[in-house]
């Protein structure tokens, strides 16, 4: 299962629209690998997806381009049950929560840039 891309979509605007772009990009891959690792609760020796990309991103906005911020995918290292899978449900469903509100806030951000965007190319 390839993680998901949003390379193909083009976002016009700013630092701050192309901050709020490359932020849900990375939560798209972190909801990705939260789905990814409730699928396979029950798949022996299943090892859980890990997603960081705020670190990324902070570094890509210090550099002026947050588009460049890649996703670091990584395996879990945490305990394992008898069948050698890792998967904590609590943490993946909580997570799925925490990104879902996550994502409505970026997309109410962007809105927002854009209607600020729109305004301005109707005066």
């Amino acid at each position: 299962m390839a993680v998901p891309s949003l390379d193909s979509v083009t976002f016009i605007g700013n630092l701050t629209t192309e901050t709020l772009a490359a932020s849900l990009r990375g939560l798209e891959v972190e909801r990705w690998a939260h789905e990814h690792n409730v699928a396979n609760i029950e798949t022996p020796g299943y090892q859980s997806r890990l997603v960081e990309f705020r670190d990324a991103l902070k570094h890509a906005i210090d550099q002026g381009r947050p588009l460049a911020m890649e996703a670091d995918v990584s395996v879990s290292r945490a305990a394992t049950r008898l069948n050698g899978n890792n998967v904590d449900v609590t943490h993946e469903l909580t997570g799925l929560a925490e990104n879902g509100l996550e994502q409505q806030l970026i997309v109410s951000a962007l809105n927002a840039q854009y209607e600020l965007i729109r305004t301005a190319i109707e005066r």
